[in-house]
């Protein structure tokens, strides 16, 4: 675990995202330090919440390397978050589609917490970063660089998808997208689904964009249909 904890932190580092105010997972550290093989899923939010505002990036992986137990998905369940349906849907998909919420690396696109997505841009650009952009450019560095090769991924599941606007799959298909347009599996409003495949390096994994579990309970039908597509 000491291996994992330097590489991580040497990596948040190398992307300057050390001493912004966030929380790189909200898996366990065992898990992370645990072999590739055992975390086949990623699951990608848009960016953390205020509750991390407290903590850097770098602290909290020092913090979880200190209880590597620690889950703070299974916190949220039991109330640390405020609302529980966010966190007991975040269990909830691994399990449905025939993983373990255990076993899931869960992380967000944007390696920074902020109130809310529309205060995002000014936080970045009172913060160490800069500005937007350069987040961007360095979150997707690290997600590529760092937390991919900490897995051997099945399946990426990005959970706020708006098109129209930054958002977790969005900001995956841009950076490490083929070029293509997604493909939809429901365009309904609530249930909007949609499948892409994101090539890191010479690995391509399938990715697909829900709706942000917050606000919307996934149609884990469509999930399967869109997964099955890109397989």
């Amino acid at each position: 675990m000491e291996t994992t904890k330097k590489m991580l932190l040497a990596g948040l580092d190398r992307y300057s995202l050390s001493k912004l105010p966030g929380r790189p997972y909200d898996c366990s550290f065992e898990l992370l330090a645990a072999p590739p093989e055992r975390k086949r899923l990623i699951v990608v939010g848009f960016n953390g919440s205020s509750a991390d505002q407290h903590v850097t990036n770098a602290e909290s992986i020092i913090g979880d390397f200190n209880a590597p137990s620690f889950s703070n998905v299974q916190a949220g369940t039991e109330g640390k978050w405020g609302i529980k349906h966010l966190a007991t849907r975040l269990q909830n998909i691994p399990e449905q589609l025939g993983f373990s919420w255990r076993d899931t690396l869960y992380t967000n696109a944007l390696l920074m917490c902020s109130k809310d997505a529309l205060s995002l841009k000014k936080d970045a650009q009172e913060s160490g970063i800069g500005s937007l952009d350069r987040l961007i450019e360095k979150s997707m560095g690290f997600f590529e660089e760092i937390t991919v090769p900490l897995c051997k991924p099945e399946l990426i599941i990005a959970y706020s998808n708006g098109m129209n606007s930054h958002s977790a799959a969005r900001l995956l298909l841009k950076t490490f997208g083929n070029g293509d347009e997604p493909e939809y599996i429901s365009r309904d409003r609530y249930y909007s689904t949609f499948c892409f495949t994101a090539r890191f390096k010479q690995l391509d994994v399938p990715v697909v964009g829900i709706r942000h579990m917050s606000r919307f309970k996934p149609n884990i039908q469509y999930i399967r249909e869109a997964w099955e597509q890109k397989r």
